[in-house]
């Protein structure tokens, strides 16, 4: 019974109607982990994290009082190339403005499996460490 019921909540999140052949769109699920900081090493909040492969650009995430952001989650479509934006989106609230940065990750990213009946190709977990950001 209780393995039914974990059948029956998989298929319910993943959207699935049935048990057909693939009919879904491929997906990859990324989760990024990142510390960032001004250049005297204090925490920034309010930062603005975000993926982007191809003509995907998924949003992820801001960064707590802390500068972290943690467990922020992308269902992407499986991508070639993976580049994190990572962007002052607020002006002056978070003690000034910053500097954007991009990173690439293609290579910090496992590669995307052939896609399951429910079209999940795989997922990936992606500590950027810290990131500094110098004021504009």
């Amino acid at each position: 019974m209780k393995r039914l019921l974990y059948i029956c909540i998989d298929i319910a999140l993943l959207g699935t109607t049935g048990c057909e052949k693939n009919e879904h769109s491929p997906y990859y699920v990324l989760w990024l982990s990142a510390k960032v900081v001004d250049e005297v090493g204090e925490p920034i909040e309010g930062i603005h994290l975000y993926l982007e492969g191809g003509e995907f650009v998924g949003r992820t995430g801001y960064t707590d009082y802390k500068g972290e952001i943690s467990g922020a989650r992308s269902y992407t479509p499986p991508m070639e190339r993976w580049i994190v934006h990572i962007e002052d989106v607020d002006g002056e609230y978070n003690r000034g403005e910053y500097e954007s940065v991009t990173i690439d990750i293609t290579n910090m990213v496992k590669a995307p499996s052939a896609p399951d009946r429910y079209g999940f190709t795989g997922s990936d977990i992606v500590d950027l460490g810290r990131v500094v950001l110098e004021r504009k």
